[in-house]
């Protein structure tokens, strides 16, 4: 995290703070806004840092065989121009795996280790090989039965400009308690994306049951790597949030069977902040109906 992003952060939380009354022991109530507060800081400042969405440069499907790289024209991957030689090297698809080979004379690092031919991890394996070139960096995502490129611009102008993300005020209310309730067998289902004739495909474990306005709903909970995501909409969405619907991590139920769902914390997917994002959409199953007025808003850019 750059300073200026220190300094950011740190200005956010104090802004909630200093709203607070200054009594000797801070209210619970003001304790959870400054939580929430230092979440939201945290979430500006991952989307500004180096595996942020904001640096996103490109978003290339390859092709099996030869795949040329770099900002020439006749390459198959072409590069914004001016972030990278006209021949940068070339990404080789083999039946399942990638392998780059770096064009003569061209600058390729992983980590600070120069690279003239290397097999390449993709994202769905423990850790995938990131590769840099002056400010460029990328990697190989898998989706589905589909091998891309992820191009990062480490100087990219979209991170200076970001001017932050508009929030619904933080209202406690939305704080609810939930009841997991598991399938017989978890589920395997197919989730759309933004990007045509691309789905995704999680593990769905059961539901969450809750109660919101006098009414008992439930949204499926997709199964992460250290809780639930939900991906869901509601009556607010196309109107002040995202018309594909929003985000939710979730923790874990406790040997109750119980967990919180803090919509406070519903935030925008990647696809707000980059066109190279490959995000799933709400299914019809988890379209609530009713208005969710917390979490991340959104207007449409003019």
């Amino acid at each position: 995290m750059t300073r200026i992003d220190h300094r950011i952060r740190a200005l956010l939380v104090a802004a909630v703070i200093l709203t607070q009354p200054a009594t000797g022991e801070e209210s619970e109530p003001a304790r959870y806004q400054s939580a929430l507060a230092e979440w939201r800081a945290d979430r500006v400042a991952s989307l500004k840092g180096p595996d942020g969405w904001l640096n996103l440069a490109g978003l290339y499907w390859l092709k099996e065989g030869a795949n040329s790289f770099g900002t020439a024209a006749d390459n198959d991957l072409v590069t914004p121009e001016g972030a990278a030689p006209p021949k940068l090297g070339v990404f080789l698809v083999e039946h399942g795996t990638v392998t780059f080979q770096a064009a003569p004379g061209a600058e390729v690092f992983h980590g600070e280790t120069p690279v003239t031919d290397m097999l390449l991890a993709d994202d769905q394996e423990k850790e995938a090989t990131v590769l840099t070139s002056d400010s460029l960096a990328w990697s190989v995502i898998r989706r589905m039965d589909r091998l891309g490129v992820r191009l990062r611009d480490y100087d990219h102008p979209a991170v200076t400009a970001f001017a932050g993300i508009e929030s619904y005020p933080a209202d406690p209310k939305w704080r609810l308690e939930a009841r997991f309730k598991p399938y017989p067998e978890p589920r395997t289902i197919r989730v759309p994306t933004v990007v045509e004739g691309l789905g995704w495909e999680p593990t769905v474990p059961g539901t969450l049951e809750f109660q919101v306005q006098g009414q008992s709903l439930s949204l499926e909970a997709y199964r992460s790597d250290d809780g639930f995501m939900i991906v869901f909409a509601d009556a607010t969405t196309g109107d002040t949030t995202y018309p594909a619907g929003r985000y939710l991590a979730v923790d874990l139920p406790d040997d109750d069977g119980t967990t919180i769902l803090d919509f406070n914390k519903a935030y925008n997917p990647p696809c707000v902040f980059s066109e190279f994002a490959t995000c799933p959409l709400a299914t019809p199953r988890n379209r609530l109906p009713v208005a969710v007025e917390a979490g991340e808003k959104y207007t449409e850019k003019p």
